[in-house]
């Protein structure tokens, strides 16, 4: 097909005179990587020209076979073997045009051949005697400020073991990861020449390192892609999808990267790691093996952990025990069910007073004696005075000997546990209620609405609030009478 587009470089160069500096010399140095070389070498120099007081000079050079075709040095877009292979990086075939659009002037030269980019624009193609090996200069305007930062980044490339890579003369050394894993993510690949590069998932290593300067980092097969949230650097060793900047990865591919560094580094979290963003995402992935969730389950929330429930005599019993009263809300809702797919349960399951022939009923009508209507008609009128709206009151006998709760309350309903109070505890004195009494129907209408862990200093203050805001009612002279 005959091509029906031209590229205008000023169109060029403004796409990509905005990218830092390391992120053009990277096309370089991954193009180098992607061919069968043993070296490549990355030599940066601060310079001037005449033009301009402030320029660097950058020259990669490696030792492979050179260009399979020397158009390829300044036609955007062709169609490359790259695209059928997965553990390459090239597809786009744009890689050394991005650094040489923003170039004063460049150079490539490769195997038989020279091209030159003059400061004028358009080329220059001699012929030369080198038989190994390619090398890609560029004199770039940019301040210095940014020779320090991209020294930097290039050096945190991870190089592959069979190649020495060199930054202004020093070889990296190899970093040692401290785990691997397989996992299956996406890639983007072509079936053949000149055939659309499609989305396809296939399992790849995934290598994992300690950040060289505590921020983590994804790679491509040792070329740095972007920042990550999580404390590691993950090396995937397969083409990785992404746009033709080849800086930035969906949400949803580092979700499933996250998944996967999870399994490996989950035995080594700490409480406070535990919390991070990262650690939610990977639990929220369906990958991540409930044996997982579950180490991170118990990190996060503690080995003696339950969900908050509306009963509050659950939350209540719970917390007695010993227990750590998780409310959902801190959960997010995918997190929260695979909690609860590993073991994760509601306050009320083990705690929570139980239906009659588990240990609870209601005591029956013709039991309850003329005190104990008494103190429910006016707990009764307590609760609509404190609370502002009708509670309910029942009187309930509890068999459970290991269960020493006298009351609770929950869903507007307060329970009176009669065989725990005996019914001396519901006589009044010439018609008054007493002071235990009170006390005991105020603590528990301080649940009403309360869901965060009980008996806290927050709770104790609504117990007080409760407290004083019965005192006024007695001092107004609006008070209970007995009917």
């Amino acid at each position: 097909m005959k091509n029906r587009f031209e590229v205008s470089t000023e169109g060029m160069r403004g796409l990509h005179a905005g990218r830092p500096l390391w992120s053009l010399v990277k096309e370089l140095v991954s193009n180098s990587w992607d061919e069968d070389v043993t070296l490549c070498t990355v030599t940066m120099r601060k310079t001037s020209t005449p033009e301009h007081s402030e320029v660097i000079e950058i020259i990669v050079e490696d030792d492979g076979a050179g260009f399979i075709d020397i158009n390829d040095a300044f036609t955007i877009m062709a169609p490359t073997l790259k695209r059928i292979n997965a553990v390459v990086r090239g597809r786009f075939n744009i890689g050394e045009k991005e650094i040489l659009s923003v170039a004063e002037e460049g150079t490539v030269e490769t195997v038989g051949t020279t091209i030159h980019f003059p400061r004028e624009g358009g080329r220059e193609i001699t012929s030369n005697d080198r038989t190994k090996g390619t090398v890609v200069s560029a004199i770039i305007e940019r301040p210095w400020t940014e020779y320090d930062e991209t020294i930097k980044a290039l050096n945190e490339f991870l190089p592959p073991a069979h190649i020495t890579y060199t930054v202004n003369g020093v070889v990296a050394e190899p970093r040692v990861s401290i785990g691997t894993t397989t996992g299956a993510l996406q890639t983007v690949l072509a079936s053949g020449i000149g055939q659309p590069i499609r989305y396809t998932t296939r399992k790849t290593a995934i290598d994992i390192y300690e950040p060289l300067n505590g921020t983590g980092h994804i790679y491509e097969m040792g070329i740095t892609i972007q920042p990550i949230d999580m404390p590691y650097d993950v090396d995937i060793q397969q083409k990785v999808p992404m746009p033709p900047n080849r800086d930035t990865v969906t949400n949803a591919y580092l979700q499933d990267v996250y998944a996967e560094v999870l399994t490996v580094v989950a035995k080594d979290l700490k409480k406070s790691e535990a919390s991070e963003a990262w650690v939610q995402m990977g639990v929220e992935d369906q990958r991540t093996p409930d044996d997982t969730v579950e180490i991170v389950m118990k990190a996060k929330l503690g080995p003696d952990a339950v969900l908050h429930s509306t009963d509050t005599f659950a939350n209540e019993n719970a917390h007695d025990a010993g227990m750590d009263i998780i409310h959902p809300r801190t959960l997010s809702k995918k997190e929260r069910k695979r909690f609860q797919d590993v073991g994760l349960v509601s306050s009320i399951v083990n705690y929570g007073l139980k239906e009659k022939g588990q240990g609870l009923e209601e005591l029956k009508e013709h039991r309850r004696t003329k005190d104990m209507e008494a103190v429910a008609q006016y707990a009764e009128w307590l609760g609509k005075k404190l609370l502002g709206f009708e509670i309910k009151v029942r009187f309930v006998q509890m068999k459970a000997v290991a269960d020493n709760r006298i009351a609770q309350y929950g869903g507007r309903t307060l329970d009176f546990v009669s065989n725990r109070l005996g019914n001396k505890w519901f006589e009044m004195a010439n018609g008054v209620p007493t002071q235990v009494q009170t006390s005991l129907i105020i603590h528990e209408l301080a649940h009403e609405g309360f869901s965060k862990t009980p008996h806290t200093g927050e709770y104790v203050h609504r117990i007080a609030d409760l407290g004083a805001k019965a005192t006024h009612i007695a001092l107004t002279g609006d008070w209970w009478v007995r009917s």
